[in-house]
This record gives C-alpha cells, structure tokens and sequence, in this order.
C-alpha cells in the first residue's frame, strides 16, 4: 500500500521557488491540460493583520503561475459570510487587484447554481463550479480555530457553502466538514505556513511565525501532519479523526522535504486565558483600525 506524501520546505525569500518545490516533492502537479481548475484560498476576512488571517497573495500567485502553464481555465472562488460578502472581502482585501494583474477570474459561490445536500439534520447549499470542477486547489493557511481547534484544508472547505450566517452550522461542523472532503474532490493543497495563527482564531489570533510552505494531495493526511507541527494530536481532532475512519485518509504520511522535526511549535489554544489576553492587539486592528 503506498503511502500518502506530504511535503514541508523552508520558504526562505523565494516564495515562487518554495511552491514549486514543495509540489515537485509530491510528484508534480498532475494536470494534463485545459482542465477547469477550481482555487480556493482562505479569504475569511478582508483584514489580514500581521500576514495571519488569510492565504498569502505570494502563495496563491506562486500557485497560479505553476498551474496555468498547463491550463488558462483558472477560477479563484469564496463565498459570503457573516464578516461580508465574497466581493466586498475580495475586493478590501486587494485580491481583485492581484487577480487582475494576473487575468484570473474570481466567482461568488453565492451566486452560482448549487445542490442542496442534507448532512446532520441541516441543508447545505454546494455550489456547481466547485462540485464540478475537473481539478481542485485547496489554499489553506496554518490556524487554530475555536470550534474545531484547528482550521486547515478540511475546515478551508466549510468557505464553499452557499450561506452567509455560517455560524448556525458551527454544532454540526464535525460531522459536515468530514462531509465536505468526502464530496469536494482535491488534486492539490498548498498550506500558507509563512505566518501562521495561534490562539483565538480564525480572525483575531496572535501571529506565529513559521517560515513553510506544505503541499500534499489529501486533506486528511495534510491537516493531521499540520495538527502535529502545531503539537495537536490528530485523533483528537474531531473532524480530522471522523475523516480517516471514513477511509478519506491517512494520519501518518510520508514526509518529504526539509526536516520537519524543527519546525514543529506549540500552538496556544483557542480561548485560554494567555491566548485571549494576547490577542488585544490583533482586535484592535481587525475592528478598530487607524
């Protein structure tokens, strides 16, 4: 049984040559040509401060640049939540500008077509372009989050459904985000490691800083080796846990790449007493900038 592969390289100042790396390790992208390629960055809040909130522009760019040698049919996608619509967070947060200078389309999830999928008792709204597309990037960034201790490429997923008020599926989410990496297919995650979160993600945490790029093919997989840099025991992670019982992955890759052993850092948790008081500074920049 061969093994999944994930990748970790030192970033360094070489954004571009770090990307290309870290995919080359876990054997290349896998397009043939002209298939419509879906990318799904984290884009949670149009505010970014210290670098920690959202994907960084240098990673999706390095990303886009590999992919459209083999395809021009790229679209970068988000949905509204309860912070803003899709297009406002896009266009505040300067992607639209980074997407013009590169010809690539950004779509509203919101706005496209969708199926209804019933998952926990609750209806979710999956839209046409990402159940369709015929080769998925899932771009999420290293993050603890409050509900789920953790928001990787698994958690990245729960930005796809059509509905603003996310927040009344937060009871659920360990049910429906093993759900959704079922459903959504994945070809490619690039995790942004350069300036991860600790504390009280996913928004106004406290910034750490990491200095990686990790690239592999399965969420399950990617997410329970990032739980480890973060020292989080995957099993224990719900949602990470419920993925693998339902065959979707594995918790034990193969690590290829630089050594992984030194980067590994003791996240603090969501909502402890150190954490809370140390994220100050990062409330007053997301909801009182100036």
């Amino acid at each position: 049984m061969i093994r999944e592969r994930v990748s970790l390289v030192e970033a360094g100042d070489d954004i571009q040559k770090a990307v290309t790396r870290s995919i080359a390790l876990i054997g290349g992208l896998g397009l043939k040509g002209g298939e419509r390629v879906v990318v799904k960055p984290n884009l949670c809040n149009a505010k970014n401060p210290y670098g920690m909130v959202t994907t960084d522009f240098a990673i999706l760019e390095a990303v886009i640049c590999l992919v459209r040698k083999e395809t021009d049919n790229i679209t970068v996608v988000e949905s509204d939540n309860i912070s803003d619509t899709a297009d406002n967070r896009a266009a505040r947060s300067g992607l639209l500008d980074k997407l013009d200078d590169l010809s690539i389309s950004f779509m509203n999830l919101t706005r496209d077509d969708h199926e209804v999928h019933e998952v926990a008792g609750k209806k979710l709204r999956l839209p046409r372009t990402v159940l369709d597309a015929e080769y998925f990037v899932n771009l999420p960034k290293i993050k603890t989050e409050g509900h789920v201790s953790v928001t990787l490429s698994i958690k990245n997923l729960f930005g796809v459904l059509q509905r603003r008020k996310k927040s009344v599926l937060h009871r659920r989410l360990n049910e429906i985000l093993p759900y959704l990496a079922k459903t959504v297919r994945h070809d490619l995650i690039v995790v942004d490691g350069l300036v991860a979160m600790e504390g009280n993600g996913p928004i106004i945490g406290t910034p750490r800083e990491m200095g990686i790029v990790i690239a592999g093919r399965n969420p399950v997989s990617v997410d329970a080796f990032c739980a480890r840099l973060m020292c989080f025991d995957p099993s224990e992670i719900l949602h990470i846990i419920k993925s693998h019982e339902m065959g979707l992955g594995e918790l034990d890759p193969e690590v290829l790449g630089d050594s992984w052993q030194r980067f590994v850092c003791e996240f603090d948790r969501p909502y402890s007493l150190k954490a809370s008081l140390k994220s100050i500074g990062s409330i007053k920049k997301v909801y009182f900038p100036g």
